[in-house]
């Protein structure tokens, strides 16, 4: 009996029992290993194969465990491949994501209010490209389709005091519940051929399209106020390195400097609240401190060479960390954070 046919004979003896509690089951084979959820809604099964950089997910519902909710593969570090689809428990199909072209289709007759979301997202579009340029938008710029829709109203508190509160209502995924009035997108930013950087742009808009600014100095949102004349980004991984140089960068092999796309927030919830920055870092130290019992760490030193990504000219070099902890049930990295060691 091949893997397949082992996993649709799991998914249908599913026993019923099951519903409304939660259970794991880690499988280990010699290709991969095998984790199987089962909560009070779905029946999760994700297979990571070992010698390659490649995980099956597929969900079914709990309650009748033929029937699919989605499935597809991603890479092990949850990046999706590929189209995948997602189904109710009737049946019908909710939406098609296409995760190499970027597109994400509805079932409109099952998302009221999807058209205004649409028009919403053409407004966030246009102030995207009306700050900075179409040139900018078609090629630094990707909506991934991750935004919200509230409900906002004011509420009075006994003493008369009032405040502004919203109730979440869907997403571009999720079917709205009732006709938002607020709306928030998110959108990914690159570099050349680089990676894209996810959520560095934030955009608040209004029951009619009107941009707000946020008050969240958390994440990202806002928009620079770009002086050049060509509104787009000028910048790249050599032309850093080759004027890096003159400011003291020694590796000369482009494969050992990494380099970052950041937003550097004002936190002032004006419309202009920031500034991206591209950074190239060289390695300068790595300060060990290992324990066998306890939290160890390791502390990684750069030399981080600052651009201004709209003119390619070099802004600043500034010495920064980022420290790896981690303890017997735990981790964490810091990113990079200013050195004032």
């Amino acid at each position: 009996m091949n893997t397949r046919t082992i996993i649709s004979t799991i998914l249908i003896l599913t026993s019923f029992s099951t519903f409304g509690q939660f259970s794991r089951q880690n499988i280990e084979t010699d290709s991969s290993d095998i984790e199987i959820i089962r909560n009070s809604v779905y029946h999760i099964y994700e297979e990571t194969y070992k010698k390659k950089d490649s995980v099956w997910y597929s969900v079914h519902f709990i309650k009748d465990t033929t029937r699919l909710n989605t499935e597809g593969w991603k890479t092990k570090d949850d990046k999706y491949l590929g189209v995948w689809r997602e189904y109710n428990f009737e049946g019908e199909l909710m939406y098609t994501r296409d995760y190499v072209n970027a597109t994400c289709v509805v079932n409109k007759d099952l998302y009221p209010y999807h058209n205004l979301l649409e028009k919403m997202k053409s407004k966030a579009d246009s102030l995207i490209i009306s700050t900075y340029s179409q040139e900018f938008f078609d090629k630094h710029v990707r909506f991934d389709f991750d935004c919200s829709a509230y409900h906002g109203n004011w509420i009075t508190l006994s003493d008369g005091e009032k405040y502004w509160s919203k109730d979440y209502l869907g997403s571009w995924i999720e079917p709205m519940k009732a006709k938002p009035n607020s709306f928030k997108f998110r959108y990914s930013v690159k570099i050349g051929d680089t990676e894209w950087y996810p959520e560095m742009i934030g955009i608040d808009l209004d029951s009619v399209g009107n941009y707000i600014p946020s008050k969240d100095f958390w994440n990202n949102y806002g928009f620079e106020n770009v002086k050049s004349q060509k509104r787009t980004f000028q910048i790249d991984k050599l032309k850093a390195m080759k004027t890096a140089k003159q400011h003291g960068l020694e590796i000369t092999d482009q494969d050992k400097i990494n380099e970052f796309l950041r937003w550097e927030k004002f936190k002032k919830a004006e419309f202009y609240d920031g500034q991206f920055r591209y950074y190239i870092t060289e390695l300068t130290e790595e300060v060990k401190d290992i324990k066998e019992k306890g939290r160890s760490s390791v502390v990684y030193k750069f030399n981080v060479y600052s651009f201004n990504p709209w003119t390619g000219e070099f802004v600043e070099m500034k010495k920064m960390k980022n420290v790896h902890s981690w303890g017997e049930h735990s981790g964490n990295w810091t990113g990079l954070i200013p050195d004032n060691d």
